[in-house]
């Protein structure tokens, strides 16, 4: 029994460091975008006041998140949930810049309450991409398809939780194929409509992201 509650009490130590890592590294980002707004095409953060409602943003709580997962019926990743305990969202201040198949994407984080809202009308229903015949031709599909991701457009188990001018989203993938793993992060982009696989998980999202900006 010793021995389990120490190796439990090791996981333990070790996961809160891997995510105090995590939250370190997303503190960085804002840093990084007051400072280089510019490089990425955006409005001052400081001059426009995203900066001080960023700063005003509480974390979500464990019953909140709780909450959520149930009306999803969903569990949500730790790393994920890690994030919302620290910020339930970022409002206009874009703590996610992507560079996502050679385009640059600034993402803003969706609080928990802007996800449910956005599930009513986005990614509310199943639809393969062969459902859009006008749209997609052979080859594209053939051009999109990845063994990580099922070929569809929406997907009731993909769940936005970032938006770039509220045309293109970051989302978890609860519904991977068959290389895909549960909880992968894929984006939606409009115009032309595509479906890309992005990371493994939100910790590898933040990893990516500190290599385009350091």
């Amino acid at each position: 029994v010793i021995s389990v509650k120490k190796h439990w009490k090791t996981d333990k130590k070790r996961n809160q460091g891997e995510m105090l890592q995590l939250i370190d590294r997303v503190k960085k980002i804002e840093t990084y975008i007051c400072e280089y707004f510019e490089d990425w095409d955006l409005d001052d953060p400081v001059e426009e006041g995203y900066l001080e409602d960023y700063q005003g943003i509480s974390g979500a709580s464990e019953k909140e998140l709780q909450a959520f997962e149930e009306i999803f019926g969903i569990r949500l990743p730790s790393d994920f949930k890690e994030l919302y305990s620290y910020k339930n969202g970022s409002k206009y201040l874009s703590i996610l810049p992507c560079v996502i198949d050679q385009r640059d994407l600034t993402f803003s984080l969706m609080s928990l309450q802007e996800i449910e809202t956005c599930k009513k009308y986005f990614q509310n229903r199943d639809a393969l991409l062969t459902e859009f015949p006008d749209y997609f031709s052979s080859q594209n599909l053939e051009n999109m398809h990845n063994s990580r991701i099922k070929p569809y457009l929406f997907n009731k188990k993909w769940l936005p939780f970032a938006q770039y001018c509220d045309s293109c989203y970051l989302m978890l993938d609860f519904d991977p194929d068959q290389e895909g793993q549960e909880g992968q992060i894929i984006c939606y982009i409009h115009d032309p409509d595509e479906i890309i696989y992005v990371a493994e998980s939100f910790t590898e999202l933040i990893e990516g992201i500190m290599e385009v900006i350091v």
